[in-house]
């Protein structure tokens, strides 16, 4: 092999090489918890600590006391020791016990700095991961195993389990160190079999953990058909059609999967118990009976056989813990690092230096320069693509569903990237922009109605109800003509939309909703307007007239309608038919109806839907 071929080989391992550690993760843990409360790192320490002391001196305690009855010690000075050592156990119980209850509010606490992060995450991430099956698949992944599963979440079991595991490592030595003092062999067997124990209850666990994420997929399942069942905007259709009977066929089935599943998993937790009755038996047969061997030849007190036999009890014990103590935390891993992997995700890099965007006021072109773009990476949804729109342009850009209408629209605003060619605004090319200045710039209507639980002020400005003008959002309402449904109501523009937190919240009808976007976007006094097919749920006539009344409002900005149907054509400076991800036509309504067949064909068997436009072609 050569040199080159070693050093490409050496590459690809480190590439390939899991970058999420078993101790990074605990420290990127360990500084969630900080982040979030540095008093759970104090009460995580205080549990640990106590966890040694309060069961060393409960087991010390038998030993002092037989030790004082055998010396035949002052019942005063006997009195005073043993009260001194169960005042000192008690405080450190009492302590333990206190630090676990406050820990849990605390514990919720990171859970919530941790799904906050993974919320924040998926607010600001680039748009093309919003509309990614594995993205969303990776969100789920990441925020139900690790913080929505309450004590049983990543970020819980791993916090939990190194608590458990210093305090039994901790306590593991210092029972083996008293055995050891007796025997050193004796503390081998017992070390050995222990062993045996930990790696048969490793083995469940690990099968366990292997099993996670199909369990966390059973459970995404079956979350789904439970939601489904009780949305109430599927529940006419689910009575309509009778589907009940098939949701509870897939919810059974899911049921099902899960509890073969835990059946599968506690069948290896079973052989591990077999195998830690077994390990037991041998391992305290062992050391109870040299023990009581030492005693009865003389070679150690009472006393000492008392704390030899509760040594090896806690001992024994202690194997258990260490084992499940660090299978939990290595079941916390995966999840962890899902959630380090969805929060170290990259995004497209902002430029620098960044163009500096047009001045306010200023008018904008666009231009898409040879742009080929496909959502798949196979069937292009934009063929070499051209398109040059003038400051000011009234634009309308129609075509049959899948002409890549909306695409153009998502391009335009940075959403996706373009797998070929640039797009040009005033002439910069728009990935020179930073995504806050790009955005800036554009005022959309997008089909969806985006009414958010705010008020109807807050739902035009898209800030926070400190951050609004009130004034201009009155301006921006009497414009559209919706001022007038607005004042009527008790709150004014203060009233809350779609009763979620207010039962008296106000539910617009679906025109009202147009002229609700009209208002946002005129409030927003960007540059460019771009409506996208915000009219497809209005009948064609009140499209005809929604569609005026967008051009009557766009001014002198520059607009771009996008509709498969005609309404918005007639009064656009110039008409753009694309097909197949390219431009078929271009001119104005009248040149298209003569010169291009597609277009007269579509205007001609839309046109009896709209009353004037009908008069014209009759």
């Amino acid at each position: 092999m050569s040199k080159k071929q070693m050093a490409a080989g050496a590459a690809g391992q480190e590439k390939n090489k899991d970058p999420y550690t078993f101790w990074n993760t605990l420290v990127f843990l360990m500084k969630g918890i900080c982040r979030s409360d540095r008093k759970l790192l104090a009460l995580m320490i205080v549990e640990a600590v106590c966890t040694v002391v309060t069961p060393y001196l409960g087991m010390y305690l038998p030993k002092l006391g037989v030790d004082l009855v055998t010396e035949q010690a002052d019942p005063r000075r006997a009195a005073l020791l043993l009260g001194a050592v169960t005042a000192v156990m008690a405080v450190s119980q009492m302590a333990g016990t206190m630090a676990v209850r406050a820990k849990t509010i605390l514990q919720d606490r990171l859970r919530s700095h941790y799904r906050n992060r993974l919320f924040a995450k998926t607010l600001e991430c680039d748009y093309e991961h919003v509309e990614s099956a594995q993205w969303q698949r990776r969100y789920h992944e990441a925020r139900e195993m690790s913080v929505n599963w309450g004590i049983w979440s990543g970020t819980t079991m791993m916090s939990e389990g190194a608590v458990k595991t210093f305090a039994a490592v901790f306590s593991f030595l210092l029972y083996g160190s008293i055995l050891a003092r007796l025997n050193p062999w004796l503390l081998v067997l017992l070390v050995a079999l222990s062993m045996l124990h930990f790696l048969a209850l490793r083995r469940a666990q690990k099968h366990e953990v292997d099993r996670i994420l199909e369990r966390s997929g059973i459970q995404h399942g079956r979350g789904y058909f439970r939601r489904q069942a009780s949305d109430v905007g599927l529940g006419k259709d689910l009575r309509l059609y009778e589907m009940a009977g098939w949701i509870r066929g897939y919810f059974h089935h899911y049921r099902e999967a899960h509890f073969r599943l835990r059946q599968d998993v506690q069948g290896h937790f079973y052989q591990a118990a077999l195998v830690e009755a077994g390990t037991l038996f041998l391992r305290d047969a062992a050391a109870y009976l040299y023990f009581l061997w030492l005693a009865c030849s003389g070679a150690i007190t009472a006393g000492d056989f008392v704390l030899a036999c509760s040594a090896t009890a806690s001992f024994s014990a202690l194997v258990t813990q260490v084992s499940d103590s660090v299978g939990q935390m290595f079941q916390a891993l995966p999840p962890l690092k899902r959630m380090r992997g969805y929060l170290d995700a990259a995004d497209e890099p902002e430029p620098e230096p960044a163009a500096q965007p047009p001045a306010p006021g200023t008018a904008v072109s666009i231009e898409f320069r040879d742009v080929t773009f496909t959502y798949d990476g196979k069937s292009p949804v934009l063929d070499h693509f051209s398109l040059t729109i003038a400051p000011g342009e009234k634009l309308a850009l129609v075509g049959v569903n899948g002409a890549g209408k909306t695409t153009i629209v998502k391009l335009l605003c940075g959403f996706y990237r373009p797998s070929g060619g640039e797009i040009l605004i005033n002439g910069t090319d728009i990935r020179q922009y930073r995504k806050e200045d790009l955005w800036q710039l554009i005022s959309p209507v997008f089909q969806e109605a985006t009414i958010l639980p705010f008020t109807i002020a807050e739902n035009v400005s898209m800030c926070a109800g400190k951050q609004t003008d009130q004034a201009r959002v009155r301006e921006c309402l009497e414009t559209v003509g919706l001022w007038e449904k607005v004042r009527s109501l008790p709150a004014g523009m203060d009233t809350e939309m779609m009763r979620l937190e207010d039962e008296e919240g106000i539910m617009l009808s679906g025109g009202q909703k147009q002229k609700l976007l009209m208002a946002r976007a005129l409030y927003k006094d960007a540059p460019l307007l771009f409506f996208d097919e915000p009219t497809a749920a209005l009948d064609p006539i009140a499209e005809s007239e929604t569609y005026e009344q967008f051009h009557l409002l766009s001014g002198t900005k520059t607009a771009v309608y996008i509709s498969h149907r005609l309404a918005s054509t007639r009064f656009c400076s110039r008409v753009v038919l694309l097909e197949n991800g390219q431009v078929k036509a271009s001119g104005t309504h009248e040149e298209l109806l003569k010169n291009c067949p597609a277009y007269a064909e579509m205007f001609r068997v839309q046109s009896h839907y709209y009353r004037r436009e009908a008069e014209v072609v009759l």
